[in-house]
């Protein structure tokens, strides 16, 4: 294996090119209040993401082994490195947080909550709504994903203690682009769901019906973006967050042309994240001269 293959599965089966991407729009929602971004911010973004990934991958490593073979093979001898990373990434992130405010620091405990409950769950839950984890039920397994991301501008607010109307308009744009990418990624999961009986909306729907709901989607949030934008509720540089809109119509495009390996479609459906900052960053250069 050469180098720069090691270093493109660590990326991408490793989970650290979604959790840069999380740091990405972290950088993103700093901007659109009218602040810096800080390595600290940056750091503590990654750190959550791939700490709560990190859980889902442990919690369903049976699972991947239908729907993500290779990515299962690749980890398969670190589950216990795995567990691991998963208390430093929580303990160094909430100690930094602490020391940064106790506001933000007890917000931060709604993105575990909603990562235990949604990757691993309890009998106690299973009794009361009829499924022990909520990425069983259909719908609402997107929904707690996106709602999750979503919440990003709003603690990056609670980081500066400030909460500017920027924040709250860049939250329904953030949740309806990880809407579409958790249907995207239901869909390359169907029989693996299927086959443990997780009920994800391409199971109930199908590939086309999916696909249609994910055009829908697409354009929702071109439209919202578009509005929130004009409107004045997000400054104008973030007008170029609208690009991802095509990026998604073209990477669904090719996905369905089957000729790509699953390591393909993670890259470029979670490299969609990273994409936030440069996009931001560049809109900036030319709207204010400045990053």
């Amino acid at each position: 294996m050469t180098f720069a293959s090691a270093a493109y599965k660590e990326a991408v089966y490793g989970g650290h090119l979604l959790a840069l991407g999380t740091s990405s729009m972290a950088a993103t929602s700093a901007w659109v209040m009218g602040s810096t971004p800080t390595w600290s911010l940056v750091f503590m973004a990654y750190l959550f993401s791939f700490g709560a990934y990190s859980i889902n991958r442990i919690s369903d490593f049976g699972q991947d082994a239908v729907s993500h073979p290779d990515r299962t093979a690749y980890l398969k001898n670190r589950i216990g490195w795995l567990k691991g990373a998963v208390v430093i990434c929580f303990g160094l992130g909430y100690f930094l947080a602490f020391l940064r405010n106790l506001i933000f620091f007890s917000a931060l405990l709604v993105p575990l909550l909603l990562a235990l409950v949604y990757s691993v769950g309890s009998e106690r839950m299973k009794a009361g709504i009829g499924v022990s984890r909520l990425k069983e039920v259909t719908l609402v397994k997107n929904v707690t994903i996106s709602f999750g991301w979503s919440l990003v501008p709003l603690l990056v607010g609670l980081y500066y203690l400030q909460l500017p109307v920027s924040v709250f308009a860049l939250a329904p744009f953030v949740f309806l682009r990880l809407m579409i990418n958790t249907i995207f990624f239901d869909q390359r999961d169907m029989t693996a769901d299927a086959k443990f009986g997780v009920r994800t909306l391409p199971v109930k729907m199908g590939i086309k019906g999916s696909s249609r709901l994910m055009d829908l989607l697409d354009i929702a949030s071109g439209v919202y973006l578009a509005s929130v934008v004009l409107s004045g509720l997000l400054p104008v540089f973030a007008a170029g967050l609208i690009v991802l809109v095509p990026y998604s119509f073209a990477y669904r495009i090719y996905a369905g042309l089957g000729k790509h390996r699953d390591s393909v479609r993670d890259l470029v459906a979670d490299g969609e994240y990273l994409l936030w900052g440069m996009v931001t960053a560049l809109g900036r250069v030319i709207f204010l001269g400045h990053i």
